[in-house]
């Protein structure tokens, strides 16, 4: 058979625009039906969109998040409806939606019962997978699969894990992957990274260190094998451990994405994130310690926040000196406690998926107007990766730093090209929103 993979693009501009980082479960099931001698091709459209009049295929499989599902479907709708097949994390929330636009739509962790869709022996039309006990079991991705991937110069994505126990109000995480952790063991993750020719890598586990024995263990055989560029996310709780951070920094970590989400207490007990300002505050100058930057994650817009949070937000995040931030407006997402409350309240005013991307306000605040909230967020975006700024952290030979910021000045200045029609952008320019 001839199998194609795709992974939509999102329809509008957002932080992750310019990274081209593939999702890894296309990855992983190309690579289990090429074993199985089926001819594979993935498709990511940021990096290569190929015209679908002219595709052929025996299946089709599109894997979607909740910002792509409306691209998804319009991709499904050029080919016959039996040949469609759809999974990923907003269709495992909504199957019922996306089954109105493929043959069969998978709910879960789609590689143990891929090859039974694929060949014909699973015909039910929403499969339920179970997840995966045995990660070490997964073939090694094979990223050649992926047209106009060039892994050499890429940021390449590396799971060691999946699921997680927090379960905050606001992630639809655990709806995917559960709550229970699962591990792949140190050595076949370094299995993985000899094979890879790439310069940086990136564990894009939710928690890459919630197993202290088989990160050090990992980490130790990182160093024996000079990896000396990677990146990872992790929470504040990691920064309470000297020595792991040390290991961190000496195996060659440079940049840890910290999901702080916000400094308003009552907001990060409504998140139910399980920490407190102390615990972020400490968290920034551990790591700037070993010399670790950091990309701090906030997400702004709960009943708790109103103008001045989103200004405190800012003015933290640069007497901290993070050294780039992603302030992400709440998103209820299908599936997530926030989801539910707000549309028990009938809050929520957009089904327009292609706007939950965490850019865009799709609920009515409690303490502040829709558009307040939007135009505040944007204009502390402006502020923080501000042309001056960015110069300033050149002229101080802060390269790596400068070119982040010289990137997020980018990726907002198309945000607002690509959403000129909304009548009240102009209004940023006066800085109204941030003293």
């Amino acid at each position: 058979m001839k199998v194609v993979f795709i992974e939509p693009r999102s329809s509008r501009t957002n932080v992750y625009s310019m990274l081209h980082m593939p999702l890894l479960g296309p990855v992983y099931l190309g690579t289990i039906l090429k074993n199985r001698g089926h001819k594979v091709e993935i498709y990511n459209e940021d990096m290569f969109t190929p015209d679908y009049s002219k595709l052929e295929a025996d299946l089709v499989g599109i894997s979607i998040l909740t910002s792509t599902a409306k691209r998804g479907y319009g991709i499904a709708k050029q080919f016959p409806k039996e040949k469609v097949v759809i999974g990923g994390v907003h269709a495992s929330l909504l199957p019922q939606e996306a089954s109105q636009y493929a043959r069969q739509v998978v709910v879960g962790e789609a590689e143990e019962v891929i090859a039974g869709i694929a060949e014909g022996s699973i015909k039910d039309p929403i499969v339920y997978a179970k997840p995966i006990q045995d990660l070490d079991r997964l073939p090694q991705p094979d990223f050649s699969l992926i047209k106009g991937y060039k892994i050499a110069s890429a940021l390449v994505p590396i799971s060691t894990s999946r699921g997680c126990p927090f379960d905050c109000s606001f992630c639809s995480v655990t709806k995917m992957f559960g709550r229970k952790f699962r591990f792949r063991s140190a050595e076949n993750v370094m299995e993985e990274l000899r094979l890879r020719d790439a310069k940086q890598i990136f564990f894009c586990d939710d928690n890459f260190t919630a197993h202290p024995k088989r990160t050090r263990d990992l980490m130790g055989l990182m160093l024996k094998n000079k990896i000396r560029s990677w990146a990872c996310q992790v929470r504040c709780d990691v920064a309470k451990s000297k020595d792991m951070l040390g290991l961190m920094a000496r195996s060659g970590c440079k940049l840890v994405c910290i999901g702080f989400e916000s400094i308003n207490r009552k907001t990060l007990e409504a998140y139910e994130k399980k920490q407190s300002v102390e615990d972020i505050v400490h968290a920034i100058h551990s790591f700037h310690k070993n010399k670790i930057k950091i990309h701090g994650m906030f997400v702004l817009g709960s009943d708790n926040d109103d103008r001045q949070t989103v200004r405190d937000t800012f003015k933290f995040a640069v007497k901290q000196k993070i050294d780039t931030i992603q302030m992400s407006i709440l998103t209820p997402f299908p599936g997530t406690k926030i989801n539910a409350e707000l549309e028990a309240q009938k809050r929520i005013f957009s089904r327009d998926w292609s706007l939950y991307d965490g850019q865009h306000i799709v609920f009515r605040p409690k303490l502040l107007g829709a558009k307040e909230l939007q135009l505040s967020v944007l204009s502390a975006y402006l502020k923080f990766y501000s042309l001056s700024r960015s110069f300033a952290l050149l002229f101080k030979l802060r390269l790596r730093n400068a070119m982040f910021r010289f990137m997020g000045y980018s990726i907002i200045k198309k945000w607002i090209s690509r959403n000129h029609k909304m009548h009240w952008l102009p209004v940023l320019d006066s800085g109204q929103f941030l003293p």
